[in-house]
């Protein structure tokens, strides 16, 4: 058997969101096919298949494998990659992912966005559903591992689940959480189990990285289009996969956007825009999780604020947990957080950005773990990739990506962060006014304050205790010990 050396090359088209990557690639396509590349194209979304197809030259052939063109896409993608009697294949990169990577040897796999590398799911359980969980699994140090005899149960249980999902007349003990676990425990992913929390709960979380690295290894060529990839969560792994780049033939030209641009950070200088800070209770409230009948949070006082100054009708990104049911319907036009692919709101100059992106305690903890597991730090990617670059799509959805638009572009975003963002990527000129942030009150960000519990554990540094037995005596997750041991000893050295 022949040995193929592994690709750890990916070319990478980086541009502006609008630049025209996916269409630099088109236009190319004709002459790919003429001189017989193979080639499979994945999208994020299901959506993109459409319009994607709706530009491609006449006479052009191509096959689009995904949950609307069959209702078995792994079994019919394998097949196609197989047989290659259709050298351009559009599918999606959850698809791709999921085949066996050496279906791709031969192939030029193109990626159009950065595909997700990392997940970390979490979910509470109640006492009753841990007892589901733990007749297959049992609990270890923290972490939750497959009983001895019984990864053939966990499959029949997971099949039941999917069959039931499907409309089988059939019962199945799992909820959707648990078949999650089920399958993380499966695959090998750690599983971590936290102590109980007040209300008798766990929270069951997992780290799920991704075996994309195993697929651009075996396609003959990898090309990833995208607006940025240096210092997202993509660049952190590929560096862990000794994965390096180089610039594809289908990065296109682009002078810059030509609008002039404000950008009005709605949390004052200093101040990062989180749940906890925009969820208090307005005018002097504190924190609530139930606000009374009427009563106002900080986020809504800032979206009154922001509509003061629009014009049109602005887009408006926020999180389900912001509510704004107070909002009369036609005021702004509604749009997903993932905004990749929103192409219908171009006549529009006004973008209003209220979602978060810092990591969630469970999140924290994750992040913690890898950076045990590789010897490097992730916060700064996953705020780049759940925060900072969806900011950046979400902005450019506006009149700013027409290179016609004379019309003033404004843009209400969380924070300082964001407003760096998008002028250190693509909007060099635009100006950051921060008089919105001065009449907007926010409260102190819970997430952000100093824990409590870190004196006594430094105290127990100095008097040399393990981390497992300063896990146990103040509660402190043992994964989150190591680097506060790193903070202390850097310390002490000072």
């Amino acid at each position: 058997m022949t040995s193929i050396a592994p690709n750890k090359v990916i070319n990478t088209a980086v541009s502006a969101p609008g630049a025209g990557k996916t269409q630099a690639f088109i236009t190319q396509i004709p002459s790919l096919l003429s001189a017989r590349h193979s080639i499979v194209l994945a999208l994020p979304t299901l959506d993109l298949s459409d319009s994607f197809v709706r530009r491609l030259p006449a006479g052009v052939p191509y096959r689009v494998i995904n949950s609307t063109t069959c209702d078995h896409v792994g079994t019919e993608l394998m097949a196609a990659l197989k047989k290659k009697e259709s050298h351009l294949i559009i599918t999606t990169h959850q698809s791709i992912f999921a085949v066996r990577p050496n279906l791709l040897r031969s192939w030029t796999l193109v990626v159009d966005e950065l595909p997700p590398v990392v997940d970390f799911p979490a979910f509470p359980f109640e006492p009753s559903e841990l007892a589901q969980l733990f007749v297959n699994a049992m609990e270890h140090d923290g972490r939750l591992y497959i009983r001895e005899g019984c990864a053939g149960a966990i499959e029949t249980s997971l099949a039941t689940f999917k069959a039931v999902s499907a409309g089988a007349e059939r019962t199945s003990m799992l909820s959707k959480e648990g078949a999650r676990i089920y399958e993380c425990l499966k695959d090998g992913h750690p599983v971590f189990i936290d102590s109980e929390i007040p209300n008798g709960n766990r929270y069951v979380r997992a780290v799920v990285e991704s075996s994309c690295w195993d697929t651009f290894a075996a396609a003959e060529e990898v090309h990833v289009l995208a607006a940025s990839v240096i210092g997202s969560q993509f660049d952190d792994f590929a560096q862990v996969h000794g994965v390096t780049y180089a610039r594809s033939d289908f990065t296109p030209a682009f002078e810059g956007y030509t609008s002039a641009v404000t950008i009005y950070p709605v949390m004052p200088k200093g101040r990062n825009y989180s749940k906890s800070a925009v969820t208090m209770i307005a005018h002097g409230g504190g924190a609530t999780d139930q606000p009374k009948q009427g009563e106002l949070l900080v986020i809504d006082d800032i979206l009154k604020a922001a509509l003061q100054r629009t014009t049109g009708t602005p887009l408006l990104f926020s999180n389900n947990w912001a509510g704004l049911r107070w909002l009369p319907r036609g005021t702004v036009h509604r749009c997903s957080i993932d905004s990749r692919g929103l192409n219908e709101y171009q006549g529009e100059t006004d973008a209003i950005l209220l979602f978060g992106g810092n990591p969630s305690p469970s999140d924290q903890l994750a992040l913690e773990f890898l950076a045990t597991k590789y010897g490097r730090e992730f916060r700064q990617g996953f705020i780049v990739t759940r925060f900072l670059e969806p900011s950046l799509q979400a902005a450019t959805r506006t009149a700013v990506r027409d290179r016609r638009n004379t019309k003033p572009i404004q843009l209400f975003v969380q924070d300082g962060r964001v407003a760096d963002y998008l002028i250190a990527t693509y909007m060099p000129h635009a100006v950051i006014d921060w008089s919105l942030s001065e009449i907007c009150p926010v409260g102190e960000d819970r997430r952000t304050t100093v824990d409590v519990r870190r004196v006594q554990v430094c105290e127990l540094f100095a008097q040399g205790k393990k981390n497992a037995e300063i896990a146990r005596l103040t509660g402190v997750h043992r994964n989150t010990l190591p680097s506060w041991r790193e903070d202390w000893r850097a310390g002490q050295a000072a």
